[in-house]
């Protein structure tokens, strides 16, 4: 009796991989929950620094096993290098935007650069090691314009939890970098009509990460009102900092869809093939 269906090996190999690092990336979820949560809320905010970090590291391993950056938009890549340097030059020196679990010493700045790190690397990949094979003529949004704007709304309209304007602006650009950074890939998938199942696996870590800091946020952003003593106000960062979040999830919303159907109707999400939206 056939137990196995030989055609079917090497889809498995190229999937086993991918459920390998999924189990080993729920494991060390819990042993951090266990460990340093605390029984915290703000721990989401850190699991969400972790997801991004697993979606990098995904990515960039499939890319090494495929020896292909096919798909993937640089732009992207740039976009999320300047989002995280912000908001480490932030993180790594206030805390207060930080979790307030032990997860915030330590944990949740080590995701942040581990992702920093993964995004150079992918970006070497794409642009030295497997250039050949990187799609110049479809990743061409043209978000860097987008950065000044980003830059002088920070500077304009940001919290006061670090008590400094200088790191509460530049972790408010980092933030809103960080709404614009998808959206290269985006573009890069419409502009070819269909997308490759190792890029969604990413992407969706990507948006799985945002809902999360966008759960944290909806019930933490109260925080950002500023106090009676400091004069007072309507919590315009608050608001705003909520509003960012959330748009980074509406503009990602047409991506689930086709992200979801693919995954359900064809099942090939998770091999790295190709298929249509």
């Amino acid at each position: 009796m056939e137990l196995v269906n030989v055609k079917s090996l090497p889809a498995l190999a190229k999937e086993s991989p991918v459920l390998q690092s999924c189990v080993c990336f729920s494991l060390v979820v819990s042993a951090a929950l266990r460990l340093l949560s605390d029984g915290h809320f703000t721990f989401v905010l850190t699991l969400s620094a972790l997801l991004q970090c697993f979606g990098f590291w995904l990515l960039l391993h499939q890319i090494k096993a495929n020896r292909s950056c096919t798909g993937v938009s640089t732009r992207m890549l740039e976009m999320f290098v300047l989002s995280l340097l912000f908001r480490l030059s932030s993180t790594l020196i206030m805390d207060g935007y930080l979790p307030v679990d032990r997860s915030g010493d330590h944990v949740y700045q080590a995701a942040d650069i581990g992702s920093l790190l993964l995004c150079c690397q992918l970006l070497w990949c794409c642009l030295r090691t497997y250039s050949s094979t990187y799609e110049r003529e479809y990743d061409t949004m043209e978000v860097w314009r987008c950065v000044p704007v980003a830059c002088l709304l920070g500077a304009a309209l940001h919290g006061n939890m670090n008590k400094s304007w200088f790191y509460d602006t530049t972790w408010t650009i980092g933030m809103h970098l960080d709404t614009i950074a998808l959206l290269p890939q985006y573009w890069l998938f419409v502009k070819k009509g269909n997308f490759v199942g190792r890029v969604g696996n990413f992407v969706a870590c990507i948006v799985g990460s945002r809902a999360l800091a966008f759960l944290f946020w909806w019930t933490a952003h109260k925080g950002l009102k500023p106090r009676k003593k400091d004069g007072g106000g309507p919590n315009v960062a608050g608001y705003l900092v909520l509003a960012s979040h959330g748009l980074q999830l509406l503009l990602s919303l047409d991506f689930v869809y086709h992200y979801a159907r693919g995954w359900l109707q064809k099942g090939r999400v998770l091999q790295g093939s190709s298929y249509d939206v």
